[in-house]
């Protein structure tokens, strides 16, 4: 259960930094998705509400995905290049990063290193270390938004729940529990849903758009991602992969990439799914989901320190070629799962 009383020193230390800000940055690592943009528009939302003075700014390494772009104050989030065409070098006091540590921020990573006061907000139980002011971390929240939440409603900051921040933390809080199947949908996760809808939102519209609707390309991509899927280790593992000129022929952005694992994954007697993605500079993207009997995100840290996420959903980044990353991350986990049947039948 999610309890704001359990931070009330770090939250009485983020009201006293907030206080004394002119400048804040919010930010969250890679590319933003549902959870990481709600909680981020959320946070925003809540400062404002708390500190009308104080001048906030989202900024992002990444730029905004298309299908989030219907959401309100969407137009306040920002990537380098245009917030320092628009506001050059602006000295920030505090720096807070969600659903994610700093060690994937990216080209803003300089901005938020250079803050005063660096916290920290995250549901996720790996991250990096690093020497935040401030840490806030809660496994137990299903999703980034719904410990913004909490926060937002605390003593120090007694936000209204309008129906735009509702908006936002739906987002976050159908994102990352996939509509409410994924486990770590709780009790308190459905009652704040119960709560958000009650402000009159389209909450219909929030998930089509946000969650549901793709691009022609995408809808492309997916149909050749699936039919390169190959099975392993006895129909356990199912993986397939996505090289930088197949996005590219079917004019589809990183964007369009989302959800395909999801589709690999529900495939019957899989225990993991893994899709790879080239990048740029000969590194991999690696997404994996598990049913439950392999936690991925331990063996995303095991790959890498820039790897982690949640047991049964995580990612890494890796240092290497697709066609090298593919054999390595593929050689482990057949490892893993052979020595876990060891183990059982023991």
């Amino acid at each position: 259960m999610v309890e704001a009383k359990k931070f009330a020193n770090e939250l009485k230390q983020l009201n006293g930094a907030l206080k004394a800000a002119e400048h804040v940055l919010i930010t969250s690592p890679g590319v933003a998705d549902g959870d990481s943009l709600g909680a981020q528009l959320a946070l925003r939302k809540m400062i404002r509400h708390r500190f009308p003075n104080c001048d906030v700014h989202i900024v992002n390494d990444e730029k905004l995905p298309q299908r989030y772009r219907f959401l309100p104050d969407v137009e306040f989030v920002e990537s380098p290049e245009t917030f320092a065409a628009s506001r050059g070098e602006v000295p920030f006091d505090v720096g807070l990063i969600v659903d994610g540590g700093i060690d994937r921020a990216g080209r803003v990573r300089g901005y938020y290193e250079k803050c005063k006061v660096r916290a920290f907000i995250d549901h996720h139980a790996v991250s990096i270390d690093y020497p935040y002011t401030i840490r806030i971390v809660e496994p137990s929240a299903s999703s980034t938004t719904e410990l913004i939440y909490h926060i937002s409603q605390s003593s120090f900051f007694k936000t209204p729940l309008d129906s735009d921040i509702c908006q936002h933390i739906y987002l976050g809080l159908i994102f990352d529990t996939g509509f409410f199947r994924h486990s770590n949908t709780t009790p308190e996760a459905l009652e704040l849903g119960a709560k958000l809808l009650r402000s009159g939102f389209d909450f219909t519209r929030v998930g089509e758009r946000g969650m549901l609707e793709r691009t022609f390309s995408s809808l492309q991509l997916l149909a050749y991602t699936l039919s390169r899927a190959q099975l392993r280790n006895d129909g356990k593992v199912i993986w397939s992969a996505l090289a930088r000129n197949t996005l590219q022929a079917f004019h589809a952005a990183d964007d369009d990439r989302e959800g395909i694992i999801d589709h690999l994954f529900l495939t019957h007697g899989i225990q993991v799914a893994v899709l790879f993605s080239e990048l740029p500079n000969e590194k991999t993207k690696v997404s994996f989901r598990s049913q439950g009997g392999v936690d991925v995100a331990e063996f995303a840290r095991s790959l890498t320190e820039h790897g982690g996420g949640h047991q049964k959903a995580a990612g890494a980044n890796l240092e290497m070629p697709m066609e090298k990353a593919i054999e390595n991350v593929l050689d482990k986990l057949d490892a893993l799962l052979t020595n876990s049947a060891k183990c059982v039948q023991i």
